[in-house]
């Protein structure tokens, strides 16, 4: 009789064990359905970030901007040339900038040493220039641009916009990293093609007008 006791308590036993292993994995199942879906949605938000060897860049927005000429420099050039001059096309790019460096950096200087924007044209590429300093004081994110040229400390994170051009709207414009062979560790690259919708200076508002 005692046998039989043995018995069913051995196979309770068995039972249990296999109940809580089915359970675990079940629940392993369920936690890497979550940790996919959490990855599928990172990319489908299509945050654009790059980690370089003098700073962290999470990339917020990037949008078209005319800026227009000022009155002197339109009569300069008109004297020289002959001709009226039109707006300077510009990508803006804003990010959050974190300082990787030993030393207090500014988000623009770190930006121009890790990252390049540039223009694709029949195989070739167009690098264009930091336009920054050249928007005017009326833009509507002047203190970001303001913030570009003001040092970080090392360890520290601001939000920044810095401007790129001439651009020529019509061609495609990239974000890309630069090569460092002197880098202490090895970046993934980058290399994102900026989307531009149209332009956000006073120039697109008249002419929709």
């Amino acid at each position: 009789m005692s046998l039989k006791k043995y018995l069913l308590a051995g196979g309770l036993s068995t039972v249990l064990l296999l109940g809580a292993c089915g359970g675990n994995d079940s629940a392993e199942e369920s936690s890497g359905e979550e940790s996919t879906e959490e990855q599928s949605n990172a990319s489908e938000n299509g945050n654009v970030s790059y980690s370089g060897e003098y700073g962290d860049f999470k990339f917020a927005e990037f949008t078209q901007y005319s800026i227009e000429p000022t009155a002197s420099e339109e009569e300069t050039e008109e004297a020289a040339e002959g001709e009226e001059t039109g707006p300077t096309e510009v990508v803006i790019l804003e990010f959050e900038f974190t300082n990787n460096s030993d030393v207090a950096t500014a988000p623009q200087e770190a930006f121009g040493l890790d990252l390049a924007v540039r223009q694709l044209s029949e195989g070739s590429e167009i690098p264009l220039d930091n336009l920054t300093m050249d928007l005017p004081e009326d833009f509507e994110k002047s203190d970001k641009a303001a913030a570009a040229d003001e040092l970080v400390e090392s360890g520290e994170t601001t939000t920044a916009v810095v401007a790129y051009g001439p651009l020529d709207p019509e061609l495609e414009t990239v974000l890309q990293s630069r090569d460092n062979p002197m880098a202490e560790e090895s970046s993934e690259p980058l290399d994102h093609t900026i989307e531009l919708e149209g332009s956000g200076g006073s120039s697109g508002e008249e002419e929709s007008e």
